[in-house]
């Protein structure tokens, strides 16, 4: 996993709990913190920080990683304005993220190893993100999509009954985009 997850996670945990907390959940973790955003780091040591945040704060993991991936979206508009800024509603924005969001990630970080999303459009307002990753961070994922549809200032029910962490092969992450597509 790319430094700049690691530092984004730092940035969090920092800005809810302070310097003191991220040192403690570098504690807990076993982890130096030294992380550079373009080199690669182990899922291991992700999922490491994860757990300790998750320790730390008494936050679920999977409500912690839906937390991460909101911040996360914050974070990807102030540094990638154009991502969202180029579509105009938040299921044009999420049709784009495997196409074009992941496309250009890849110009900066080659080697990086992104999930893989296809889609099903049901109706105007509905979307089904077919999740693929070998890091299974779904509920990551999750997050990212409701970070996503409040900067469009959207409300949205997420089902996700299909789940890898079920035993299935990938995730089905069903966005309903609530009061219409088009208010």
């Amino acid at each position: 996993m790319k430094g700049v997850v690691f530092d984004l996670l730092r940035d969090m945990v920092e800005g809810q709990y302070g310097l003191e907390g991220w040192n403690t959940v570098l504690e807990k973790a076993g982890s130096d913190g030294m992380y550079l955003s373009p080199e690669s780091y182990s899922d291991q040591e992700m999922m490491s920080l994860v757990l300790a945040t998750s320790d730390y704060t008494g936050i679920d993991t999977d409500d912690l990683l839906r937390a991460f991936g909101q911040f996360m979206a914050k974070e990807f508009y102030n540094r990638f304005p154009s991502f969202f800024d180029n579509c105009d509603d938040l299921i044009e924005f999420l049709l784009s993220v495997d196409r074009i969001v992941h496309g250009e990630v890849l110009k900066f970080y080659p080697d990086a190893n992104l999930p893989s999303f296809a889609y099903e459009e049901a109706e105007a307002n509905k979307l089904t993100m077919i999740y693929r990753s070998d890091r299974m961070l779904c509920h990551l994922a999750e997050g990212l999509i409701q970070g996503s549809a409040a900067h469009y200032k959207k409300a949205i029910n997420i089902d996700h009954d299909l789940c890898m962490h079920n035993g299935n092969d990938c995730c089905h992450i069903d966005i309903t985009v609530l009061g219409g597509a088009d208010e």
